[in-house]
């Protein structure tokens, strides 16, 4: 006989699916700051990751709830640039730049290019998944845009610091070579150094306008086309200087600061002193005479190094005669005829450091084309 066969079937419950594409790593809008030219995040740093994700359910446990989205097949992205009412599909390299990679096992989309201002980049996904149990394939598709929002956000100052526009220098205080530095600010951050340019000028009297050329000024030691010009004190008298800085190549946010740095001396006291001779007796040889200058901290240490001090003496009713220059001139017994010692001094303040020059107003040098340079008495001398 022979065996009635009738067949059955299994019955699968449908499975559940929960499809989503999870942004890492970057955002689909950014910015683009005006000011600075350039994108925030800009994706050649930080690029933009798209992981889809693929979690299927089973409510009779036959499938095990995972993530199946590496099994997902007939998997593309696509890419379309649309840009000034027309599109085109952006492909994953142009030349030598890669726009976008994906990850042929995870699915995944990285997004390398940077969206222009006036571009979109629509994105699009689709994948399949195939029910084995069912023989069922399911659709799933996925899409956003990609763009920029531009900003402006200047607020464009120039920190001087505790820097002043006016400074006098005291010349035994010995400042030496020194720094006056500068910053330029979009709000409370400081502008990079290579989106900002910073310009140094100095006042010429001679021809009543600012200059860059400091070929000449023996006060500059570096820094003219920097953010902090360092000077010399010692070649300083009376300098005006100013300084251009721009951000971002923009001359509309030109900032500028201008400060007056002077020899100054302040207020002091000086004198002629006997240290011996200021009663003469027959026995009598030498006069001594001392000078001292002091200011409010008392008494200046190596005072000829910021004065000219010239030193009189006279006899009696005689007129006084110079006798020499510094702290202490000694005068012989010769010089000691007749009547009471009398001693007088001229102090003159001395300039900065000048260029000694002959008459055609070449500079003198030395051998090896040094230049020489001298300080003078910024008074003219009378007695």
């Amino acid at each position: 006989m022979q065996i009635r066969k009738n067949q059955g079937r299994v019955v699968h419950s449908s499975l559940s699916f929960i499809f989503q594409v999870v942004e890492m790593g970057g955002s689909l809008l950014q910015k683009y700051d005006a000011t600075t030219a350039s994108f925030i995040p800009h994706r050649g740093v930080t690029p933009l990751v798209l992981q889809p994700q693929l979690i299927v359910s089973d409510p009779d446990g036959t499938v095990a709830t995972a993530d199946y989205v590496s099994q997902m097949r007939n998997v593309s992205w696509e890419l379309t640039l649309m840009s000034g009412g027309s599109s085109s599909t952006l492909p994953a390299t142009s030349g030598a730049v890669t726009n976008y990679a994906v990850d042929s096992t995870t699915k995944r989309l990285t997004l390398f290019r940077n969206v222009q201002p006036q571009e979109v980049v629509h994105v699009r996904f689709f994948g399949q998944y195939l029910d084995a149990r069912r023989n069922e394939v399911f659709d799933f598709e996925w899409t956003r845009d990609c763009s920029t929002e531009v900003q402006t956000d200047l607020n464009i100052t120039l920190d001087t610091g505790q820097w002043r526009s006016k400074v006098r220098m005291i010349p035994m205080r010995r400042w030496g070579q020194f720094g006056i530095p500068v910053q330029l600010k979009n709000g409370p951050e400081n502008i990079a150094d290579a989106d900002a340019s910073y310009q140094w000028q100095w006042w010429n009297a001679a021809t009543n306008a600012w200059s860059e050329d400091f070929s000449e000024q023996a006060w500059l030691v570096s820094g003219e086309q920097t953010k902090e010009i360092t000077v010399d004190q010692d070649f300083i008298q009376d300098v005006r200087l100013r300084v251009m800085a721009i951000a971002f190549g923009n001359v509309n946010t030109a900032q500028y600061f201008t400060t007056r740095l002077q020899r100054w001396y302040g207020q002091f006291d000086y004198d002629v002193e006997f240290l011996r001779g200021k009663y003469i007796f027959h026995d009598t040889d030498t006069v001594v005479l001392n000078a001292w200058v002091a200011n409010a901290k008392g008494k200046i240490s190596s005072p000829c190094m910021y004065f000219d001090m010239e030193l009189f003496f006279a006899i009696g009713t005689g007129d006084f005669e110079s006798v020499g220059y510094g702290e202490e001139v000694i005068i012989k017994r010769n010089g000691l005829q007749g009547g009471q010692p009398k001693a007088g001094i001229l102090l003159r303040e001395l300039s900065a450091f000048r260029a000694l020059c002959e008459d055609n107003g070449t500079p003198l040098c030395l051998d090896d084309g040094t230049p020489l340079f001298a300080q003078f008495p910024t008074k003219s001398r009378q007695v």
